[in-house]
């Protein structure tokens, strides 16, 4: 494989053709559909208050630690108190549990003064701001994209209805996407260290995280990017520590431990995007569960193992944009729990993977053109099905309860991904040496 410079890379995306005018209009109409009708269900959540939001989880937790309640924050019992005192509507909803590391709390102690529905506005315009911040940051990583579209990247972002999923439920993931790629810019940049503690300031959402960084950090040997962090979690703990106490050590793991039974409207398989959701929904007819378990463990084992194999053999490599696709694919779909929100992660995945079909049509030409058009195929059917999930959950609305669907274009990606980092490439489609 050839390593290319960042002029060199420019220059491969200049001599990308502009896609047709009816294309391009193709593409914006999609996308216009898509907001439109993800943006109904927005204003739904808006309209019908907290008992269907996920946002009075956050300002549950915020309220507990400012009324002195700190030390009773991972307690079923104080929460559902507490929550039920804040909105007294969501007293035959059940409890949403703040579950996450105390200091995520940070992040929306600045709506605590404001009423619920101003709240949700603003973490929605707040968010919206992100994702233009996350565009804006991937494109470097978009370059080709935008010569053959012609098209804001902010546009196929917001397009994606896990991230409009995100604005109507008042949900964190945009926060996490936004780190992760922080942490790829990182790395890209030579900031090893930073990375990693960018990195560790998403373990609000720890299971992911720790996959992420195992696989971009600790398998390919950045051992910098481990102090890193190792330091961001050292900073995270004893912000959660100070917020919460010493009953931390106690009450949180007890919490995990018995969540998925008290709150089980939580932790439906069959909503998560995931290898986990997909095999407990089709495989539920047929076998025990202890028998889905087992399937459910072995499979995310092999999807584990072959990304472990891939990411070891290729870890001199400075690809860093394909290593956090494949590590972050690997995490959606190996992970026991993700929610449609936490998709919109798949946001990096996308971007690197359209952009790396683009790059190898245009400079491969004739040779292996058909078997790469077939992949190049496969990748559009893939991310089509994802964009048209939520369009088509208006003509068949039982499709929106099975959102572990999602996860046969997610391991569709995931394959794509695997083939073309795992093969010898005309062109290295790295950013190396871009400024942070």
């Amino acid at each position: 494989m050839t390593n290319a410079s960042p002029i060199a890379v420019t220059q491969s995306a200049s001599r990308i053709q502009r896609l047709g005018r009816s294309p391009r209009w193709g593409l914006v109409f999609v996308c216009l559909i898509s907001i439109v009708v993800s943006g109904r269900q927005m204003l739904w959540y808006y309209s019908h208050g907290p008992a269907v939001t996920d946002l009075r989880i956050f300002m549950t937790g915020i309220d507990m630690v400012k009324s002195g309640e700190g030390q009773r924050l991972y307690r079923f019992d104080a929460q559902e108190k507490a929550q039920t005192q804040l909105y007294p509507e969501i007293r035959t909803s059940g409890l949403l549990p703040f579950n996450h590391p105390a200091y995520e709390l940070l992040f929306y102690w600045p709506l605590s003064g404001l009423s619920y529905r101003r709240a949700l506005v603003v973490w929605a315009v707040a968010n919206i701001g992100l994702l233009f911040l996350i565009a804006w940051l991937l494109a470097p990583y978009s370059r080709a994209l935008a010569r053959a579209t012609g098209l804001p990247l902010a546009l196929y972002l917001l397009a994606f209805y896990p991230v409009m999923y995100v604005l109507g439920e008042g949900q964190d993931s945009l926060i996490f996407a936004l780190l992760v790629v922080l942490s790829l810019r990182s790395m890209d940049s030579g900031q090893t260290f930073l990375a990693g503690f960018l990195l560790a300031l998403a373990c609000f959402k720890f299971h992911l995280a720790l996959l992420i960084t195992f696989f971009v950090l600790i398998l390919r040997g950045k051992w910098r990017g481990v102090v890193g962090f190792v330091s961001g979690g050292a900073l995270v703990c004893g912000i959660s520590l100070a917020l919460v106490g010493s009953s931390i050590f106690h009450d949180y793991p007890a919490m995990l431990q018995r969540q998925e039974e008290v709150t089980p409207w939580g932790f439906i398989p069959w909503f998560m995007p995931n290898l986990r959701g997909f095999l407990q929904w089709v495989l539920a007819h047929w076998f025990d569960a202890g028998t889905i378990f087992l399937a459910i463990f072995l499979a995310s084992a092999v999807v584990g193992g072959v990304s472990m194999w891939l990411v070891l053999r290729n870890r001199n490599e400075k690809d860093e944009s394909m290593v956090y696709a494949v590590a972050i694919l690997t995490t959606i779909l190996i992970s026991y729990h993700l929610h449609m929100q936490d998709l919109s992660l798949a946001m990096l995945p996308m971007v690197v993977l359209c952009e790396r079909a683009l790059l190898m049509s245009g400079e491969r030409g004739a040779a292996g053109a058909g078997t790469l058009h077939a992949r190049v195929a496969v990748l559009a059917v893939a991310i089509a099905a994802l964009y048209l999930y939520r369009i088509a959950g208006e003509a068949v609305p039982i499709v929106l309860m099975l959102g572990c669907l999602l996860a046969v274009p997610v391991f569709v990606l995931w394959l794509v991904a695997l083939r073309w980092w795992g093969s010898a490439q005309p062109h290295d489609a790295r950013v190396a040496g871009i400024p942070f």
